[in-house]
């Protein structure tokens, strides 16, 4: 399997934003905001074309409503594949931009990864320039998907821990990848 780092493209904004625009009527109610987050969110990062997207709520206490709204849209709820205040969710047809769902707490270890990896990312030009050459590289010399983004992993965790997560955070979010 070939996996293939992309140069940036800023047109995966406006897919996001599409995206978003077919999610944010089904929720709007029950939601606080739909989030581009991944490396497609970051502008100048190369990346996988498939935009990564969280749904954020207060707390799960609507999960059941939120699973069959989306399910009139052709999402099946995946379960929380093992992380912790996210639950997946993947297409019953293939969509014209590739995507990954998630519906995630506002406090959840989950979100607070996604964020705050995209906050020091664009706060900070070296470790952009190091996790772009890390993504490239594995890309180039992993055998699959699941290897590509275990070898993320710790960089990622070091630059989750300058961004003040804890060690119970950084722990729970090691073992949920390694």
């Amino acid at each position: 399997m070939s996996i293939k780092v992309l140069p940036y493209d800023p047109k995966w904004k406006e897919w996001f934003i599409e995206i978003k625009n077919q999610i944010w009527p089904q929720v709007s109610d029950l939601a606080l905001d739909i989030v581009h987050v991944g490396s497609t969110s970051i502008e100048g990062m190369g990346a996988k074309p498939i935009i990564d997207i969280d749904i954020v709520v207060p707390d799960m206490n609507d999960l059941n409503a939120i699973v069959s709204r989306l399910s009139r849209i052709g999402y099946i709820h995946q379960s929380d594949l093992g992380i912790e205040a996210r639950e997946a969710f993947c297409l019953d047809y293939e969509h014209k931009h590739a995507h990954h769902l998630y519906l995630v707490t506002v406090s959840s270890t989950a979100y607070r990864n996604h964020v705050l990896l995209k906050k020091h990312l664009i706060e900070n030009p070296d470790a952009f320039r190091r996790y772009y050459d890390l993504k490239v590289g594995l890309a180039e010399s992993s055998e699959n998907m699941e290897i590509y983004w275990r070898s993320k992993t710790e960089q990622i965790l070091e630059f989750l821990e300058a961004e003040g997560m804890s060690k119970d955070e950084l722990a729970s979010i090691r073992k949920d990848n390694l």
